[in-house]
C-alpha cells in the first residue's frame, strides 16, 4: 500500500522533534508554523510571522486628537507613539472623522482597553518629555523641499531609534525645556524628485531596514502621514512612495520587492494607482494589507491573540437545487474592517440571520487586529462566513485581467519558488484565522492553482474573477481536491446587476442536476445586507424550491459531493460522534472550530480512550485532520501523543489505517491509500503528560459510495 503521512504543526514556535509513524505510512514530513506568544513588553515577530505583535496596552492610554495636528506633526507623533508602544502600548492616536467613531474599538470587549487620558492641543507637546526615555534623537528634514523627505526621515528615524522633527516641531520640543540630539540632519540634502529621495533611502539606509516589511504610505499634505507609520517606527521598516504607473518608479519599487523574500514579508499601505501597485507586489510573491487609514496598529495589535474561530454548521444534504454563494467585498482591506464594515456589519445583524453571506476579511488581523477579527467572528451568525480577501495573506494579482496605466493585463506572479512562499504564509494564516476558502483576485495559472492546492492545506476552495472576459479564467479542480470557481460576476454593483444575471441562470437551468453559481458583490455602493436579503426573497418566490444560498464552506463541499470528489463528511448532518461507552459526543469534535474541546481521563487498568464516527453509509477514505489540544499551538505539552486510526464498514471488522506516536503536533494531516468504510474510530494510545487526551476537531475527508 502507498501511503504517506503528513504531519502538519499548526502553531509552532521551535523545530518539531521527528514524530514516529507506522512503518507502511513512509517518511514524515513537518511544516511549522509560528505560535502567537503574547509579549509583556517589547514585541514578538518570530519567523513565518507575516506582522510584529504589540504587548498588552497599558490600562491607561494617552491620546492625542490627530486629526488638529498639521501634516508634519501627525509624522511626529505618529513615529513617537511607534517607540513608544515598542515597549509598551500607552499612545493612542484619536481620529474625530472615523467612521465608526474613535473610541468604539477601544471599547469593545475584545480590545479590552479601560480608560483614556486625552491631551488637548494645548498640551500634546507634554508628551515628548514624558517620554523623553523611549527615544533617542531627532531626524531634522524640511518638508517644503519635496514631501517626500517625510518618508525618508521617517524610516532614518525609525532605524536609528529617534524621531522626525521638522524646525517648527523641534521649536516646539524646545519651548517644553529639551534640547534633542539632532541624529541625522537631512536638511543638508538637495534632492528633489521621489527617484532620488528613494534611491538615497536605498543606497544608505536599505540594508539597516527590516526587509520583511514595507510601507507604502503617501506623503503630501492629507494623505497617509500616520497610518501604520507607527508599526515602521516600532521595527525599523522601509517607508516609500512610488508610483508604479510611471516606469522608472516602479522599477525601483521592484528593487525593493527584490530584496525581499516570499513568504517572509509584507508591505502595509496602499498605491498611487490600485493594479499598478498590488502587481508590482504581486511579481515577487508579497502581498499587501490596505491600510491607509488603518489606525493605531500598534495598540490593537496588542494583548491576546487567541482567535474565537466560529463554529460551523452542518452542511445542508445534497439536493437538485441551484446553489449559489453572495462573497461580499472588501474584506482584504483592514482599514474596511475597522471602519465601514463595523457599520455594515452592525446594522445588518438582522439582515444576516436570515440567509448566508460570505464576507472576505485579512487573515492577517490575526497579527495586526485580533481584537477587530475576533469582534466579527464573536457576533457572527451562524449564517456569516469568513473568506480571504484577495489573494490570500495579503492583497495579491497573480495574474490581472483589467488594463490599467501601469498594469497591463497578464501574468504577474511567474516565479514558482515565489508563488510557493506566498501560498505558505497563506496557509498559515488560514490555520490560523480558521477560514476555508480564498477569492483570488483576478486569475491563477496551472502553477498558481497547483501551489494553492499543494501548499494550503487547510483550503476548501477559491475563486477566480474575470474583469474582461480573459480566456484563461475558468473554473478547475486541482488533485481532486480544490475547486477554484469563476466568478459569475467578479464585482457586482448593483441590484439589477445582481439580481437580472441569477434571473437568468435560474431560468436557464433545466434542474437534472445541482447547479452552482458564485457571485462577488460590491459592498461601497447598493449591495448592503438587507438589500441582499430582498434579492434573495424575490427569487425564492419567483423560482420556489430552486434557489439555496449558502455558505462557501458548504458551497465547496456540495460541489465536490456532486462530482464524487473528497469532502470534509464531519460536516455532514448524517455523521454522528460517539464516546466509548456509546456517549454521544455531539459536535465538539466537528464544529470546525478548534475552541471546542473533548477531554477524556485515560486510566491505567482501563481500555484507551476512543472516539468514533458513523458516517452514515459506506464512503471512500483517504485523509484525517486531526486538531489537538487547540490553544492556538501555545500548550503543545497537552497534545495527544500516540493515536490510531480505524475503519470498519460493519463495525465488527477493523482495519488499522494509520498511527502516530511521539506527536508533538497541534495538527496531524493523514493521507492514506483510498479504503471503504462507514465508520471510524480514533484511539489514544498515549494521552501525554498528564494521561488526559484532548481532541479538539477531526475532519474526515472522502465521498459516499452509496446514497445518504
Amino acid at each position: 500500500m502507498n501511503h504517506r503521512t503528513l504531519i502538519v504543526w499548526m502553531l509552532g514556535i521551535a523545530t518539531l522533534a521527528a514524530g514516529s509513524a507506522l512503518a507502511e505510512f513512509g517518511e514524515n514530513q513537518y511544516r511549522s508554523y509560528p505560535a502567537v506568544v503574547p509579549v509583556n513588553e517589547g514585541i514578538s515577530w518570530p519567523e513565518g510571522q507575516a506582522l510584529p505583535i504589540f504587548a498588552a496596552p497599558a490600562d491607561e492610554l494617552d491620546a492625542i486628537a490627530i486629526d488638529r495636528l498639521s501634516a508634519d506633526e501627525q509624522l511626529t507623533f505618529s513615529a513617537l507613539q511607534g517607540r513608544v508602544n515598542k515597549q509598551q502600548p500607552r499612545i493612542f492616536l484619536a481620529s474625530r472623522r472615523s467612521d465608526e467613531g474613535w473610541r468604539t474599538w477601544p471599547q469593545t470587549s475584545t480590545v479590552g482597553l479601560d480608560s483614556i487620558h486625552v491631551y488637548e492641543r494645548e498640551s500634546r507637546y507634554e508628551l515628548f518629555a514624558k517620554y523623553a526615555a523611549d527615544f533617542g534623537g531627532v531626524v531634522l528634514y524640511d518638508s517644503t523641499l519635496s514631501p517626500h523627505y517625510r518618508n525618508l526621515a521617517g524610516t532614518v528615524a525609525g532605524i536609528s531609534g529617534a524621531i522626525p522633527v521638522t524646525d517648527d516641531v523641534l521649536e516646539r520640543m524646545r519651548d517644553q525645556g529639551m534640547d534633542p540630539e539632532i541624529v541625522v540632519d537631512l536638511t543638508k540634502l538637495d534632492l528633489i524628485t521621489p527617484i532620488e529621495i528613494y534611491e538615497h533611502l536605498y543606497d544608505e539606509y536599505w540594508d539597516r531596514c527590516t526587509r520583511r516589511l514595507i510601507v507604502s504610505a503617501r506623503p503630501a499634505d492629507g494623505g497617509d502621514l500616520h497610518h501604520t507609520r507607527d508599526v515602521a517606527a516600532a521595527c525599523g521598516a522601509a517607508v516609500v512612495w512610488l508610483d508604479s504607473r510611471i516606469p522608472a518608479e516602479r522599477d525601483l519599487m521592484r528593487k525593493f520587492y527584490a530584496d525581499m523574500t516570499a513568504g517572509d514579508a509584507i508591505a502595509l499601505g496602499w498605491y498611487a494607482s490600485e493594479r499598478s501597485g498590488i502587481t508590482a507586489a504581486s511579481e515577487f510573491g508579497i502581498g499587501t494589507l490596505p491600510a491607509d487609514h488603518y489606525t493605531n496598529a500598534s495598540v490593537l495589535s496588542g494583548g491576546d491573540h487567541r482567535i474565537q474561530i466560529p463554529a460551523v454548521p452542518k452542511k445542508p444534504k445534497l439536493q437538485n437545487k441551484a446553489y449559489i454563494a453572495i462573497f461580499i467585498s472588501d474584506g482584504d482591506n483592514i482599514q474596511y474592517t475597522q471602519h465601514a464594515m463595523r457599520l455594515r456589519w452592525d446594522a445588518g445583524t438582522e439582515a444576516r440571520s436570515q440567509m448566508p453571506l460570505n464576507w472576505t476579511i485579512a487573515p492577517g488581523l490575526v497579527d495586526i487586529g485580533p481584537g477587530i477579527l475576533n469582534y466579527y467572528y464573536s457576533t457572527a451568525t451562524s449564517n456569516d462566513c469568513f473568506v480571504t480577501g484577495p489573494s490570500g495573506m495579503g492583497y495579491a494579482m497573480p495574474a490581472n485581467t483589467l488594463n490599467e496605466p501601469g498594469a497591463a493585463v497578464g501574468v504577474y506572479l511567474k516565479d514558482p519558488q515565489r508563488m510557493k512562499g506566498y501560498a505558505r504564509m497563506t496557509e498559515t494564516y488560514l490555520q490560523r484565522s480558521g477560514i476555508r476558502v480564498i477569492t483570488i483576485w483576478d486569475n491563477a495559472t496551472a502553477m498558481q492553482r497547483a501551489a494553492y492546492e499543494r501548499e494550503c492545506r487547510n483550503l476548501y476552495g477559491a475563486t477566480v474573477q474575470n474583469f474582461r472576459d480573459v480566456p484563461s479564467v475558468r473554473g478547475s479542480v486541482e488533485s481532486d481536491r480544490v475547486r477554484f470557481e469563476k466568478l459569475v460576476i467578479p464585482y457586482a454593483g448593483t441590484v439589477e446587476h445582481l439580481e437580472s444575471s441569477l434571473q437568468q441562470n435560474l431560468s436557464d437551468w433545466d434542474g437534472k442536476e445541482a447547479l452552482f453559481l458564485a457571485y462577488q458583490v460590491d459592498v461601497w455602493n447598493e449591495l448592503k445586507p438587507n438589500r441582499i436579503v430582498e434579492i434573495a426573497s424575490r427569487l425564492r418566490e419567483q423560482y420556489p424550491g430552486a434557489p439555496e444560498f449558502v455558505r462557501a464552506d458548504h458551497y465547496f463541499a456540495l460541489y465536490n459531493e456532486v462530482h464524487g470528489l473528497a469532502w470534509n463528511l464531519s460536516m455532514s448532518a448524517a455523521t454522528t460522534t460517539t464516546s466509548q461507552g456509546n456517549i454521544d459526543v455531539g459536535d465538539a469534535v466537528s464544529d470546525g472550530t478548534p475552541t471546542s474541546l473533548w477531554t477524556a481521563r485515560a486510566a491505567d487498568s482501563a481500555p484507551s480512550p476512543w472516539l468514533q464516527w458513523d458516517l452514515g453509509s459506506d464512503c471512500r477514505l483517504q485523509r484525517f485532520v486531526i486538531r489537538h489540544a487547540g490553544e492556538h499551538g501555545l500548550n503543545r505539552d497537552k497534545n495527544t501523543r500516540g493515536f490510531t486510526i480505524r475503519t470498519s464498514r460493519d463495525e465488527q471488522s477493523w482495519q488499522t489505517v494509520g498511527a502516530v506516536a511521539d506527536n508533538t503536533a497541534s495538527v496531524s494531516d493523514l493521507e492514506c491509500s483510498p479504503v471503504n468504510a462507514r465508520f471510524v474510530r480514533l484511539i489514544i494510545d498515549d494521552a501525554g503528560a498528564d494521561n488526559t487526551a484532548r481532541i479538539a476537531d477531526v475532519e474526515i475527508y472522502g465521498h459516499r459510495t452509496s446514497q445518504d
